[in-house]
């Protein structure tokens, strides 16, 4: 399939683990186009991101019940396998959307996945916001969650948050006041959110996996998914 083909914006469905597998051959084609000169002169991949969202292969670990393809762990090791021998930042920047579809599928209400899976399939993506410095253990959160009225707060600030810049939505790793986690799955918009483009690495410089800063950042009660 050519993506070219597809009118802009729209987003391709794919429906079985053969589709995922022949579209993720066809897409690396053309996302190995100067994928050499944009590592080398960080040149942040906006527009093959948007061809690679278009695909529709952000949406294939979404449940068949959902109108996604409910592709087996198997085909999507291939397919993020195939992305990543085109362009190893784009095979990257996935990974956490996929974790946070996971993260919703294990603890999410049907009301949060039938609003959150049809997002993905409409073509959004979601970055993240997990890891910490200067917790005591890898593992460790401190980014607080704190519930304002009908409504909670995010305080907290996040490295390493690979996709973030790139994302519609930004899931979480949140601590309320009784010291449970949570994932918020917060849009990349709200006021008080601050993605910040500091990554500096040795290859695959294009990842996005900068900090992301929560000043008082207002997120709904339905876009946080028990962890």
């Amino acid at each position: 399939m050519s993506l070219l083909s597809l009118p802009h914006a729209s987003v391709a469905v794919i429906h079985t683990d053969a589709q995922a597998l022949q579209i993720a051959e066809d897409i690396a084609q053309q996302l190995r186009q100067d994928s050499i000169l944009r590592d080398r002169e960080r040149q942040l991949p906006h527009a093959e991101l948007a061809l690679f969202s278009r695909s529709g292969l952000w949406g294939i670990t979404v449940p068949k019940a959902y109108g996604g393809a409910g592709v087996s762990n198997v085909t999507l090791a291939k397919v993020i396998s195939r992305i990543a021998q085109a362009d190893s930042s784009l095979g990257q920047i996935p990974q956490n959307h996929f974790y946070a579809l996971e993260v919703l599928r294990v603890n999410g209400s049907p009301e949060q996945q039938q609003r959150l899976y049809a997002e993905v399939l409409a073509g959004q993506r979601f970055g993240n916001a997990l890891a910490e410095l200067g917790t005591k253990t890898a593992h460790d959160r401190t980014t607080a969650l704190s519930r304002e009225g009908e409504h909670w707060r995010i305080n907290g600030r996040k490295f390493y948050a690979t996709g973030a810049l790139y994302a519609q939505r930004i899931p979480t790793s949140v601590v309320d006041e009784h010291g449970e986690q949570h994932l918020a799955f917060v849009p990349a918009n709200s006021p008080g959110l601050n993605v910040i483009d500091d990554w500096s690495g040795f290859g695959q410089r294009t990842t996005g996996s900068g900090s992301v800063v929560f000043d008082n950042v207002q997120v709904a009660a339905d876009d946080i998914v028990p962890f």
